[in-house]
């Protein structure tokens, strides 16, 4: 999904969470666990901490304060490359100060933070918020695609994200690349991909959680495509999964992939104008269940990154207690796609015009 503007708004005060100090490792059935062996599924939304690059303006401490007050523990923070690094080789520090002050502000609140580090959408090919200079131009034979963009020009931009937050216990995970634009019938390269990308974040930090996603949000992953994954370590590794399935049946597609590209369904809740049909519940977990068997296949734990359906859709409501169900019963944390949009009124915003939280924010417990 693509971020909107964050605009201005303010959320109203709220009683302030005590301070994130300990930090969380992932095993293979948890994506994250305390020192003490304790598992903490999070569940947040997505949210953008940077409206300008070269303003300092972000939510202001209330806003965090709020959304842990109202249950959460966590924000999966949008990052947009371009604003960090507009020139090859230099760093826009206002970028990284402003961000610096978003996670001090969720850290204070009592939130966790997982790092969207390139969030790649829109055109071309996903490089929408991919520097300039270092864009790709892909090619009709799919030898170059808009993921080669960050692997051969984004790693130094991880690798300072890295640097910066390794001794962070609020950061949670770095999730490098948004829905990496990777054909989803070239799984093997997509890890082979990632390999060169968690090498090159454990060269600057050896312990923080680092996320591996499918290609697409939920494209299918075999598990032996992972003979193309070969990093130096595999700790500290978790599967998170973008998860709008809505269960449509439709010729052709198997528990919702299509059997030769292994693409998710679409159209679906993703495009805020696809509802649900509360018939279509059971399908929801034969869908994910697809991800959790290759995932137990390479010892991964899973977390959903983003999952979402438009405001006034038909099955809203249901959409959402059927998926939160869903995940709680198979243990996982979640992030909500997305707390603030297009002035409140974008048709995933979780707070509207008013900055007051939509009624049907309560069902995502």
């Amino acid at each position: 999904m693509t971020a909107g503007a964050a605009g201005t708004a303010k959320a109203a005060p709220a009683r302030q969470g005590a301070a994130v100090t300990t930090r969380l490792h992932a095993t293979s059935s948890h994506a994250f666990v305390d020192p003490a062996g304790t598992p903490h599924q999070l569940v947040g939304p997505n949210i953008q901490p940077l409206w300008d690059a070269y303003d300092t303006d972000t939510w202001d401490q209330a806003t965090y304060d709020s959304i842990k007050a109202k249950g959460f523990t966590s924000v999966r923070m949008v990052l947009f490359w371009d604003m960090f690094q507009p020139t090859e080789g230099e760093w826009n520090e206002t970028a990284f100060s402003t961000l610096a002050t978003a996670v001090a502000r969720a850290k204070s609140a009592g939130l966790y933070v997982i790092l969207d580090c390139i969030h790649m959408s829109g055109s071309p090919d996903g490089q929408e918020h991919v520097p300039q200079w270092a864009r790709v131009t892909p090619t009709d034979d799919g030898s170059i695609e808009g993921l080669d963009a960050v692997v051969e020009n984004g790693l130094g931009f991880l690798q300072t994200v890295a640097n910066r937050y390794r001794d962070e216990p609020a950061v949670a995970a770095y999730d490098p690349v948004n829905e990496p634009f990777r054909s989803s019938a070239k799984p093997a390269r997509l890890l082979s991909d990632y390999t060169r990308i968690v090498n090159a974040i454990r060269a600057k930090d050896s312990a923080t959680n680092i996320m591996l996603e499918p290609s697409y949000g939920d494209a299918k992953v075999p598990a032996s495509s992972f003979s193309s994954f070969t990093p130096t370590d595999r700790g500290n590794l978790i599967w998170s999964v973008h998860d709008y399935y809505n269960g449509d049946p439709e010729n052709g597609y198997t528990n919702g992939y299509d059997d030769d590209t292994g693409l998710g369904l679409v159209p679906n809740p993703s495009d805020g104008s696809t509802g649900y049909d509360p018939a279509n519940k059971a399908a929801l977990a034969s869908h994910l269940q697809v991800q959790l068997d290759m995932a137990r296949a390479e010892g991964l734990p899973v977390w959903i990154g983003e999952f979402g359906i438009g405001n006034g859709l038909a099955g809203h409501d249901q959409y959402i207690k059927d998926k939160v169900a869903l995940y709680k019963s198979k243990g996982l944390g979640y992030a909500w796609w997305e707390y603030y949009s297009e002035g409140g009124n974008g048709p995933f915003s979780m707070v509207d015009a008013s900055d007051g939280w939509r009624s049907w924010v309560t069902l995502l417990f």
